[in-house]
Order: structure tokens, then C-alpha cells, then sequence
């Protein structure tokens, strides 16, 4: 994305921020789309997440079963299953994450953020559960401060941790800061190849925003850069 395009998208997102109220209008839009858009959410990334982070035995079954249940958005059983991984197999990181991010998606965030804290325990470099620590207290205004020194930990272990980043500009935004928010987006949309899902994103901001053309450019966007995105493709036809 070059310069000119960049600049034009951070006025769009400061009117975002000022139509929606900030944080409530993040919080819910966020928690929404997570679940749909998490990498993590499916059988490949758990396979993954085993060679990582080896299981006590037994562990597995319930681990696999709770991206399962993710998958089919029941929540509690997801919850269940991923608590029992994490019993069995309590110095497994991955095994904490998950049920934080259960919790997450049952904006449940005090125990999410508990959970979280706990991988940290186990793995203090684990990225991605200092940015979703960093995330949750993103909601909070009287927290910005806080979730910044979450969000920049996770980038200084991994600087391309695009939700990181992504979160990152929406606190500089609400802070007022358009000059490090533009920054961050900046880095985000650099590999933008790479994130078809926050054009995605930014098309359901647009559509709450009643502005369908710049929802319907978002989605086709989505589409050109993943043409197997099935969600951006049926919002198109919605459009329609």
C-alpha cells in the first residue's frame, strides 16, 4: 500500500473511532470477528500448536476437540474441552492459551486475561498472549497506557505481529495520536497480501457505518487477495 493510500485511510478509521465511541464499538466488533478470523482456530494450527508445545499424554484428544468445538461456535463445550487439556497437561502453554481465548470469545476478559497470564508464567515470551493481554485492556480507556506496554512487548519479541500492530493503532487513534497510529497501520498493510481479513474487517466497519461502497471496496479488496474468502464473498452479495 503506498503512501497516498495510507494517508486517506487514517481519516476514514479517526471518523470511525469518533462515530462508534471508541472502545464499546471495539470491543464488541472485535470479539465478534476473532473467532472467524483466528489462525489458530482450526485442526492445522492445533497440529501445530502439539509439535510447539508437547502435551502431557492424553492431552491431545481434548485439545483437538476444543478447536473442534470452536469451529462449530459452541463456546462452553470448547471451554470444557480445552480445561481438560489444560489439567492434564498444566505446564503446556498452548493448552492456557486456548481456554484464554475461550473465555475471550465469551468476553469473559478477567478470566481471559488470568489465563494469559498464566502462559506467561510458563513462556514469558509468548507473543501472542501479551497482545491479547494487550488487546483486552485496549477496551478499557482508563487503560491505554497498560495495554500499550502489553502490545509493545509482544511486537519487540515478534515486529510482525500484525494484531499487535493492528491494536496498536486503534489505542494511538482513540489517544489521538494520528501520527503513530498511521505508523502502525503502515506496517500492518505493508504485507497487505498477507491480511485479506482486516479488509474484511474494515468492510463490517463501513457496513455499521452506512457507507456500502467503501464496505463493498473493502470486501472485493479481501477477495482479490484470498479468492477462496468465502465470508468477504457472501458480504459482497449482500451488497448487492
Amino acid at each position: 500500500m503506498n503512501y497516498m493510500k495510507k494517508t486517506k485511510l487514517i481519516p476514514i478509521l479517526i471518523g470511525i473511532v469518533v462515530a462508534f465511541a471508541g472502545i464499546t464499538y471495539f470491543d464488541n466488533y472485535h470479539i465478534k470477528i476473532s473467532i472467524e478470523k483466528d489462525r489458530n482456530a482450526n485442526t492445522a494450527m492445533a497440529e501445530t500448536a502439539l509439535e510447539e508445545s508437547p502435551f502431557e499424554k492424553g492431552a491431545e484428544k481434548d485439545f483437538k476437540k476444543g478447536h473442534e468445538y470452536l469451529r462449530e461456535k459452541k463456546l462452553d463445550n470448547a471451554l470444557d474441552a480445552f480445561t481438560k487439556a489444560a489439567k492434564i497437561s498444566p505446564k503446556t502453554p498452548a493448552a492456557h492459551y486456548w481456554v484464554g481465548m475461550t473465555y475471550f470469545y465469551k468476553k469473559e476478559n478477567e478470566r481471559a486475561i488470568a489465563k494469559f497470564k498464566k502462559v506467561l508464567e510458563l513462556d514469558p515470551k509468548n507473543y501472542r498472549a501479551l497482545g491479547m493481554i494487550g488487546k483486552i485492556l485496549s477496551f478499557d480507556k482508563t487503560k491505554l497506557d497498560e495495554a500499550l506496554k502489553y502490545l509493545n512487548q509482544a511486537i519487540a519479541i515478534n515486529p510482525e505481529f500484525a494484531d499487535a500492530r493492528f491494536d496498536m493503532g486503534r489505542v494511538y487513534l482513540v489517544r489521538g495520536d494520528t501520527k503513530r497510529a498511521m505508523a502502525e497501520f503502515g506496517m500492518v498493510f505493508r504485507t497487505e497480501p498477507k491480511y485479506a481479513a482486516y479488509h474484511y474487517e474494515m468492510g463490517l466497519i463501513f457496513e455499521r457505518m452506512k457507507a456500502p461502497e467503501r464496505a463493498r471496496k473493502e470486501y472485493e479488496r479481501a477477495v482479490q487477495l484470498n479468492p477462496d474468502f468465502n465470508r468477504a464473498k457472501d458480504a459482497l452479495k449482500k451488497l448487492k
